[in-house]
């Protein structure tokens, strides 16, 4: 019963270290996007799309959440 309960406390400590460290990693890209506008990403700045869709596209390319794809184009759009 002790190895049972030490493996659950395992997987859950483990499990919560693999999304903190996702959003870090996230967190870190967005920054980096923010940065360091590319080529990939000039649709953004060219004003035919809605903050909101860019956001939605943004984040179907990176896969780095809704909320961070936003702020990205909240950030270029305001620059």
């Amino acid at each position: 019963m002790d190895i049972q309960l030490l493996f659950i406390l395992l997987l859950i400590s483990f499990s919560t270290f693999l999304l903190i460290r996702k959003s870090v990693m996230a967190k870190k890209f967005t920054d980096f996007l923010i940065s360091n506008r590319g080529q990939e990403i000039n649709f953004i700045e060219s004003g035919d799309l809605s903050v909101l869709e860019c956001a939605k596209i943004l984040n179907k390319k990176y896969k780095i959440g809704l909320i961070n794809s936003y702020i990205v184009v909240n950030s270029i759009k305001v620059r």
